[in-house]
C-alpha cells in the first residue's frame, strides 16, 4: 500500500502525517480536509518512546549515532527551561476585524492579539479613559481562534463569523457565546483568508485570500471542505494580495480592497492548471480598490478599478459600502485615515472625503462599518487599542462621538500580533521583528 506523506509547519515545531486513504497530487482543496481527517495514530508530533529510547541508547554505544560529531562544541551548550530575560508583549486585545449589527444593538471585534471575539453594545463607549467592558467575550483554546481578521455578522439568525487568517477557516459562534466555547460549524478556507463579507440577499458568503490571490464565494450554509460555488483568481482579475471585501447582492457586485502584492502561489501539484505556462517573478503594484461583477468566475477582468496616486490608497484594509449613501469607505492604513468614496468611482479619482488627523484618534485603522441605521461610520484601530465612532458624513480632524477602548487610554502598544523569526541588528543594538 502506497504511503505518502506531508509536513505541516505549525507555532510549535513540525508535524509529519502519513495518509494511506487516498492518492495522487495533494491539491488545495484537498490539503486541509486530509489533515483534519488524520487518524491520531497516522500524526506524528514527536517519536515515540521506544523509538527515543533507542536512539539515545544508539547514542551512548556509539558517538556519532545521531550524525552529530563526538566533538561537536554544542553538546555542553545550556539548555532546557531557560526563562527569557526579557519579555516584549502586549497583554491587551487588538482590534482587527468589526461589524456593526444595529438591529440587535451590537458590535463585534476581532481580536488577533490574544485570539479572541469582544462583542459591545452598540451604544457602548465614552469620552472616558477607562476600559469599555464587552457584553461578551469568546476566548480560550476550545474556540479554536487563532491569528484572527474578518468579522461578517447574520442579524436575522444571530450569528457572528470570523476567519482564522493563518488557520485557514471560517468560525461561526452564536450571539449568545461567551467564554471557552465551541463554534456552532467551521468553513475550510484557503490559507491567509483576510477578508469576509455575507450577502443576505443571495445567502452567499464572500472571502478574500492574500496568497491564494483570490475571491472565494461559499453558500452561507457550506460547511467543512465544502468547495465555493465560485472563485475570482488569476492574472487577469488583477487582485493583488487582497483584503477587505463587501459582497453587494443589490448592485451584483463584489469589492475587493489590494494591498498591491503580487505572486503566483504554486504550492500544490494542482496549481498547474490554474497557473500554466513559465513562472513569473513577483512584483509591486499601486493599492487598489477592484470591483466585479457578484456572479463573476475564474480569470475575469474587474469592471472597474479605483487606483493612482490621486486616490490616496495606501495598505487598505477593511472596507464597507453604504447603498443608501452610495459611498464607499476604506480604512486606509498606509495615511491613518479612512477614504471615502462614491460606490460607483472608477480611475485615479480623489476621495469625496477624508477622515483623519490627531483628533480623530484614528490610529493604524484597520476596519470600517457604517451604521446604516443610525448614520455612523465605526473605524476600528490596529495602531491603539481603540475603536471610534462617528457620524456617517463627518470629514476631515473632527473628534469621535464615542471611544471603545480595550486598554486603559495611553496604554502603548507593540504594533505585532503574528511575529515571525527575529534577527538582531548588534551594531544599533535592535531587534528586527517581521510581522
Amino acid at each position: 500500500m502506497l504511503r505518502r506523506w506531508a509536513v505541516v509547519a505549525v507555532a510549535v515545531g513540525v508535524l509529519i502525517f502519513a495518509d494511506k486513504r487516498s492518492s495522487g497530487p495533494i491539491s488545495a482543496e484537498t490539503a486541509l480536509p486530509m489533515f483534519k481527517a488524520m487518524e491520531p495514530a497516522d500524526i506524528c508530533i514527536r517519536p515515540d518512546v521506544d523509538y527515543s529510547a533507542s536512539q539515545a541508547q544508539a547514542a551512548n554505544d556509539k558517538p556519532g549515532a545521531l550524525a552529530v560529531p563526538a566533538d561537536w562544541p554544542g553538546k555542553d551548550v545550556i539548555g532546557g527551561d531557560v526563562p527569557p530575560l526579557r519579555v516584549v508583549t502586549d497583554p491587551w486585545p487588538t482590534f482587527d476585524g468589526m461589524a456593526v449589527d444595529p438591529e440587535n444593538e451590537i458590535v463585534v471585534l476581532s481580536d488577533e492579539n490574544r485570539s479572541g471575539l469582544l462583542t459591545y453594545d452598540r451604544r457602548g463607549g465614552s469620552q472616558s479613559r477607562a476600559i469599555t467592558e464587552p457584553k461578551r467575550h469568546v476566548i480560550g483554546g476550545r474556540t479554536g481562534l487563532g491569528y484572527i481578521a474578518g468579522v461578517t455578522l447574520d442579524p436575522k439568525r444571530r450569528e457572528a463569523w470570523v476567519v482564522n487568517n493563518d488557520g485557514g477557516g471560517v468560525s461561526v459562534f452564536s450571539y449568545d457565546h461567551h467564554g471557552d466555547v465551541k463554534p456552532l460549524r467551521d468553513l475550510d478556507v484557503p490559507h491567509q483568508s483576510w477578508g469576509l463579507s455575507l450577502d443576505p440577499t443571495r445567502d452567499e458568503l464572500a472571502v478574500t485570500s492574500q496568497q491564494y490571490q483570490g475571491i472565494s464565494i461559499y453558500a452561507r450554509t457550506a460547511t467543512g471542505a465544502a468547495r465555493p460555488l465560485r472563485t475570482i483568481r488569476g492574472e487577469g482579475t488583477q487582485l493583488a494580495d487582497p483584503h477587505g471585501v463587501y459582497l453587494d447582492g443589490v448592485n451584483n457586485e463584489v469589492f475587493a480592497a489590494n494591498h498591491g502584492n503580487w505572486t503566483e502561489m504554486r504550492s500544490y501539484a494542482d496549481d498547474a492548471q490554474l497557473l500554466p505556462g513559465e513562472y513569473k517573478p513577483g512584483r509591486f503594484e499601486r493599492p487598489s480598490v477592484r470591483v466585479y461583477g457578484s456572479q463573476a468566475n475564474g480569470n475575469v477582468a474587474p469592471l472597474r478599478t479605483i487606483q493612482g496616486t490621486h486616490t490616496q490608497l495606501a495598505w487598505p484594509m477593511g472596507i464597507d459600502v453604504s447603498r443608501e449613501r452610495n459611498e464607499l469607505a476604506v480604512a486606509n492604513y498606509g495615511t491613518g485615515s479612512i477614504l471615502i468614496f462614491s460606490r460607483t468611482a472608477t480611475g485615479d479619482v480623489a476621495p469625496v472625503r477624508i477622515l483623519g488627523g490627531d483628533r480623530t484618534l484614528i490610529v493604524g485603522p484597520v476596519a470600517v462599518s457604517f451604521d446604516r441605521k443610525n448614520n455612523e461610520l465605526w473605524v476600528a484601530n490596529y495602531g491603539d487599542h481603540t475603536a471610534v465612532v462617528f457620524d456617517a458624513d463627518a470629514a476631515g480632524n473632527v473628534a469621535p462621538k464615542r471611544v471603545i477602548r480595550n486598554a486603559p487610554a495611553g496604554t502603548p502598544t507593540t504594533g505585532f500580533t503574528n511575529a515571525s523569526a527575529a534577527a538582531y541588528d548588534s551594531k544599533r543594538r535592535e531587534v528586527l521583528v517581521p510581522n
